[in-house]
């Protein structure tokens, strides 16, 4: 058996099979750059027990194989990728999906087999980036995004908040509003969501539009399209639930147009927004670009 163990082409496959963690962390990087992951009710626990579960079992087969070329490769690789894992998903604390990989990328940057020169120069630098980025990270939401608490207004928000009972009040209407046979536009294409801002002003109550049917639904998590977004109006008066809708407006060229219809408070008029020209999607997001 210890021979078997102690074989150089067993060592070489696990080795190889080990990337596939790897690229799997790498790839969830990828998706979180890109998309929102929001976990589905209920399976955060279900995710962690086997995302931990699995790191462990790739991080003991790591050690085993420490002295072959793909895990030392992936020893040095892999702090970095658990950098901007732990970068994307800082704003939604998504803390179980960063723990486990970031703990196996630590203990195999010591554990394998790369010469200590490598390691000295290696860790400095993984040092200053974890350092240096998080630090940069923050004073960029800092300074762009201010102190403004943004709070998605719909029935899920936390009934214990300030910003729930601030609208407790007028819960039937919003519901009516965000519900998604409104919310979404005839064509399916869009969807509008409203929230609610306190910064140091008086507030405002914000209406965006953003694609529909662009998020990808999977068993624990759901990646949600993220940067594309149309501001239709950030002049909403905070308590008041805005009467949203949606129209087609005639064009002069004989064709139509979708537009988004809103009131602000019963004492205003209905407006209207062109979304069929939306802004590009913004890469930035996660560092505070709006």
């Amino acid at each position: 058996m210890k021979d078997v163990l102690n074989n150089v082409w067993l060592k070489r496959c696990v080795s190889v099979f080990c990337a596939a963690y790897a690229a799997v962390i790498a790839l969830l990087t990828y998706a979180t750059f890109l998309y929102d992951l929001v976990f589905v009710s209920g399976k955060q626990s279900s995710f962690f027990m086997l995302l931990a579960v699995t790191s462990l079992i790739f991080m003991l087969l790591m050690i085993y194989t420490r002295d072959m070329f793909v895990t030392k490769l992936i020893s040095v690789t892999l702090l970095p990728v658990v950098f901007f894992l732990l970068l994307f998903n800082l704003a939604n604390a998504n803390w179980i999906l960063i723990v486990p990989p970031f703990i196996v990328a630590l203990v195999i940057f010591f554990a394998a087999g790369t010469g200590e020169t490598v390691k000295v120069i290696m860790g400095t630098i993984y040092l200053l980036l974890y350092v240096l980025g998080i630090v940069v990270y923050i004073v960029c939401n800092m300074l762009l995004s201010g102190s403004a608490v943004e709070t998605t207004l719909d029935m899920n928000m936390n009934p214990q908040s300030s910003v729930y009972q601030l609208y407790k009040g007028d819960l039937v209407h919003l519901n009516e509003v965000v519900a998604e046979e409104n919310a979404i536009s005839p064509d399916g294409r869009y969807r509008f969501y409203m929230t609610d801002v306190k910064n140091s002003s008086a507030g405002e109550v914000r209406i965006y539009v953003v694609p529909n049917g662009q998020d990808i639904k999977l068993q624990f998590f759901s990646l949600n399209q993220k940067g594309i977004k149309k501001t239709i109006t950030n002049k909403g008066v905070r308590g008041i639930v805005p009467n949203v809708g949606w129209t087609y407006k005639d064009k002069d060229d004989g064709t139509q147009e979708l537009c988004l219809v809103y009131q602000l408070t019963p004492q205003d008029g209905w407006r209207e927004n062109g979304v069929t020209s939306m802004p590009a999607k913004n890469y930035w997001e996660f560092l505070g670009f709006s």
